[in-house]
């Protein structure tokens, strides 16, 4: 039954992409817009968990109106995202160029010439997977860090998508060595840390003035490899296209003189607190529908995050 779901799943995904790829892009956008708003009208659960989050971020400081704007902003932008990945085909360079304007390039050019490897550390944040494409077309291949979707099928749409600027994609499940490898070689690796982890993969930092159980894998790579920790966004603009910004890199070496398990909270928060800043410029293009704040810290005080852990996460 699964595989059916499945299935079908990877069968609409082709068929919207085949029936809406033929229009122009202002329209498919607007089409996925309208899918989103459609999505947040319909599905009472992830709007609920939507709100909430926008409610814990944000409270009194925003009106109820203003907090539902946001809200379904997000849908709305999640679902033109959507159209634009599945109707993006086999676009040459020189048009995701031309769509994706760089900002901060530099930056990351020298970082990478420090020869430790680098670490690019984003978030669901406008368009990550854009901008990864973007980045392999411009830079050379990087390779992604992912989570394998359940849907076998739509992986591995994904995961052609994800690849066709020469991009790698490592997926989780016993990923360590890899990483270790490629740092080695002074190799480009890309992070997403903004979701919840669980109990025994966490650091706790501060989000929006609450505590977020948050992945320390990327700081734990810098601090051990002496790699480059950079920041990286996506974001949309009103002429249609997206900038890319590659914020300065953060030096990991600050936090050597830490015992680990301080140092990887203090990396982490730096890393966070960086994110939060884009986020509260640009709210309605984060993805709230995820519960960001659902662990909680432990009462007492947790075990100090060593090696063990981060091959837990990466498990």
């Amino acid at each position: 039954m699964t595989r059916l779901k499945h299935w079908a799943e990877h069968l609409a995904a082709f068929n919207v992409s085949a029936l809406v790829g033929v229009l122009p892009r202002r329209v498919r956008l607007g089409i996925g817009r309208a899918l989103g708003s459609l999505v947040f009208a319909i599905d009472r659960r992830h709007r609920a968990i939507t709100l909430d989050n926008v409610l814990t971020a944000f409270g009194d400081r925003k009106t109820d109106e203003e907090r539902l704007r946001v809200a379904r902003g997000a849908f709305q932008h999640f679902g033109a995202m959507l159209i634009e990945l599945l109707t993006l085909g086999t676009r040459k360079p020189a048009e995701i160029e031309k769509l994706v304007q760089m900002e901060g390039a530099e930056r990351y050019e020298q970082a990478r010439r420090r020869g430790r490897g680098v670490i690019l550390v984003a978030a669901h944040f406008g368009n990550w997977e854009l901008h990864a494409i973007a980045h392999g077309f411009r830079f050379g291949p990087i390779h992604l860090v992912a989570r394998e979707l359940d849907n076998v099928y739509l992986n591995r749409r994904l995961e052609k998508l994800r690849r066709v600027s020469g991009n790698g994609v490592i997926y989780k499940k016993q990923a360590l060595r890899q990483m270790r490898r490629l740092m080695k070689a002074g190799e480009t690796v890309a992070f997403v840390i903004d979701q919840n982890v669980h109990l025994q993969d966490a650091v706790f930092v501060e989000f929006f003035g609450k505590k977020a159980a948050t992945t320390p894998v990327a700081s734990w790579f810098a601090i051990t490899s002496g790699a480059a920790l950079v920041p990286v966004f996506c974001y949309p603009m009103p002429d249609g296209g997206y900038r890319a910004v590659y914020e300065a890199p953060i030096d990991s070496e600050r936090f050597r003189e830490f015992p680990r398990a301080e140092a990887l909270q203090k990396l982490t928060q730096e890393l966070v607190a960086v994110q939060e800043r884009y986020i509260r410029e640009r709210p309605e293009i984060w993805l709230w529908m995820h519960r960001r704040w659902r662990t909680r810290p432990p009462r007492a005080i947790a075990r100090p995050i060593e090696d063990p852990v981060v091959a837990t996460e990466l498990r």
